[in-house]
């Protein structure tokens, strides 16, 4: 993330990829966008970057992709933790002041067994 900020409950961070990025390799060659996929892993390392321990993706809900991004594009990404439920996050990404992809996503942290079958967080 090239700019990041963070309070209590609401996290916000900007970012561009170049078209160099591995996110654009072959999605597509000659009008590169940046895929959905990518899109729901930068707000996820947004949030890991703030979390004590690891974290991992419950559930999406309500995605919305509504601008495409291309290379070099600003983003500008939001998300606020709900109060009623910590664990889960209402995110937004903007470019050029549209938003470009939106929903509510829910994370847990994520835990590993050891070989003595004790469960440990990580």
């Amino acid at each position: 993330m090239t700019d990041t900020h963070m309070s209590q409950n609401r996290f916000f961070s900007t970012r561009e990829f170049s078209r160099n990025s591995l996110w654009f390799s072959g999605h597509f060659p000659d009008n590169p966008i940046l895929p959905g996929i990518a899109q729901l892993s930068i707000v996820l390392d947004m949030i890991q970057q703030a979390a004590t321990t690891k974290i991992s993706i419950q559930e999406f809900k309500r995605v919305k992709f509504k601008q495409i991004i291309k290379p070099d594009d600003l983003l500008e990404i939001q998300a606020v933790r709900s109060e009623k439920e910590p664990d889960t996050y209402s995110f937004m990404i903007q470019v050029r002041g549209e938003t470009a992809c939106q929903g509510v996503m829910t994370l847990k942290s994520k835990s590993i067994i050891s070989a003595e079958g004790e469960k440990n967080d990580c």
